[in-house]
């Protein structure tokens, strides 16, 4: 062979390892392609909270997010409280996000019915978005306030007058809650709204509302402190006091249960955190495990007690799977929902 011909065969050789490289992922040298845990490794993540400071969802979310950091080893993890249009604005930012795996978030379940009702300003679609895990489960208290008068749901029953009671806004868990349980039971409320949960309890201390439905975790302190009574429940969990009648236990038409049973369903996909869609699936991979690992971390869940929040995980591809469970309602239950809620059937339709 000559020389010339010796270094053509150099040459091919080398083109040769290039595209076996570039088939292959691998650097030449025989380094391995980019871990998709080591892309983690001391960058930044953004956790949105699509909510204002302070609340159940801010709890939960900085909670998560701080020793989710750990276990992906981020450098730093900052939360950002993006509140507005009853968790609109932080979900559309989340849903609108670089999908590199650096921003994720949480926000009201509640927007699943936004979704199948078609809500105007819900720009996400909670079916392709990059569900990572959720963290709580827990049933849904009605509780009134001390000053209402009422101490059980007898008592609510004999009003005999609309029941006021607190509700952030249009469109999260505790507005669709009330007014499905409302129909549910056949009770007359009219929301006051610009109420979040705090909030809802001071203007019960004062009373101005009569009172709210919420997590059992976000009104037992309020309970505790003596300023109210719970007198109902949907749901089972350590709060459920068998002494607290079950809504479902109450209702005796085919209806009632069908709406009980929609809200239980939500309250199951509580404190939830999501990405946008299209990360890629080996970073979602080790986003949902770091997740998980979290959630089993001893000093996550110390603090989980001291906050006086249940912890009760579920992984990203279950969860994934329960979402798209909730969004496939029958033509029959949209009807139900929209109609509960006031909403004209044609405007909830598909």
């Amino acid at each position: 062979m000559t020389k010339m011909g010796t270094r053509t065969v150099a040459s091919l050789a080398t083109a040769l390892v290039l595209v076996l490289d570039g088939c292959t992922g691998a650097d030449v040298g025989g380094r391995a392609p980019e871990d998709a845990r080591a892309f983690f490794t001391g960058k930044t993540m953004t956790y949105i909270v699509a909510t204002e400071p302070g609340g159940g969802y801010d709890t939960y979310g900085r909670l998560v997010s701080k020793y989710l950091g750990k276990h992906l080893g981020l450098n730093h993890v900052v939360v950002k409280n993006v509140a507005g249009g009853s968790h609109l604005l932080g979900t559309n930012q989340i849903y609108t996000a670089r999908p590199d795996g650096l921003t994720l978030g949480t926000f009201n379940a509640g927007l699943i019915y936004a979704q199948l009702l078609r809500r105007d300003g819900l720009h996400a679609d909670l079916k392709r978005m990059s569900w990572v895990g959720k963290a709580g489960d827990e049933p849904r208290f009605f509780t009134v306030s001390k000053r209402s008068g009422f101490r059980s749901f007898d008592d609510v029953r004999r009003a005999g007058r609309p029941l006021l009671l607190g509700a952030n806004g249009v469109g999260n868990e505790g507005y669709y809650d009330t007014l499905l349980l409302a129909r549910a039971l056949g009770l007359q409320v009219k929301l006051v709204f610009g109420l979040p949960t705090r909030d809802a309890q001071l203007s019960m201390m004062r009373g101005e509302i009569d009172g709210e439905i919420g997590s059992a975790s976000s009104h037992r302190q309020f309970v505790r402190n003596g300023y109210g009574h719970t007198v109902l429940r949907v749901g089972h969990g350590e709060d459920a006091d068998a002494q607290i009648p079950d809504a479902n236990d109450l209702v005796t038409t085919a209806e009632g249960k069908a709406l009980v049973a929609l809200v239980r369903a939500q309250s199951t996909l509580m404190r939830w955190t999501a990405g946008p869609p299209a990360i890629p699936d080996d970073r979602l991979a080790v986003l949902r495990d770091g997740y998980m690992a979290a959630l089993r971390d001893p000093a996550l869940i110390a603090e989980a007690r001291k906050f006086d929040i249940p912890i009760v995980p579920m992984d990203g591809a279950t969860l994934a799977k329960e979402v798209e469970r909730a969004l496939a309602q029958s033509p029959e239950a949209l009807a139900l929902i929209a109609s509960a809620v006031g909403i004209p059937f044609q405007t909830a339709g598909r």
